[in-house]
């Protein structure tokens, strides 16, 4: 047990350990636990949509969930490590530190904005299946339009999410210009 409370790189073997081993089980069950989130969310999809096919869905939305599951779990653990004091350094006045605790949120972010273009997705081609069997062509095009522009949409969002919490900066002033764009796009 002595052997376990050597420290290296201010932290104990027995704390990397408990880390490494926290992600190595989440790396091992992560396609049993996204498979059942899935099937769990599916449940609330089938409600909304009737008739969704479950292979179909949990096939589009288990990856990343499987991601966010396996990033979400990794950032946390590796946040009970103490930062070692032998990687300190600055860069344009940014510690190490700062730097690396920084990575975390905006990966997490990436992560679960690529399921929601995922989900929109998936209702895209639910909703277009649904279209392509009535007459009318247009219903379809409107499908792909809203699609598109939900995607674009949530990008937005996710990289000003990624900017206020990665590297915390206000974004209320690109806000404002991305309405005052969109507005004279819209004229």
């Amino acid at each position: 047990m002595e052997f376990l409370d050597k420290v290296y790189f201010d932290n104990t073997l027995k704390s990397y350990l408990v880390v490494w081993g926290i992600i190595l089980l989440v790396f091992l069950f992560k396609r049993y636990l996204s498979r059942y989130l899935a099937s769990l969310t599916y449940r609330i999809a089938n409600r909304i949509f009737k008739n969704v096919d479950r292979k179909n869905y949990i096939d589009f939305v288990a990856d990343p969930i499987e991601w966010f599951i396996v990033i979400t779990i990794a950032v946390f653990s590796i946040d009970k490590l103490n930062f070692p004091s032998a990687l300190h350094f600055k860069i344009y006045g940014h510690t190490s530190q700062d730097i690396i605790e920084r990575i975390g949120p905006g990966i997490m972010i990436a992560a679960f904005t690529w399921l929601l273009l995922r989900l929109i997705d998936f209702i895209a081609i639910v909703l277009e299946q649904r279209a392509n069997q009535t007459p009318d062509v247009r219903d379809n095009q409107l499908i792909v339009f809203f699609r598109d522009f939900l995607k674009v949409i949530i990008g937005i969002i996710g990289v000003l999410w990624v900017v206020k919490a990665s590297f915390y900066q206000p974004i209320g002033n690109v806000l404002t210009g991305l309405s005052i764009v969109g507005a004279g796009l819209a004229l």
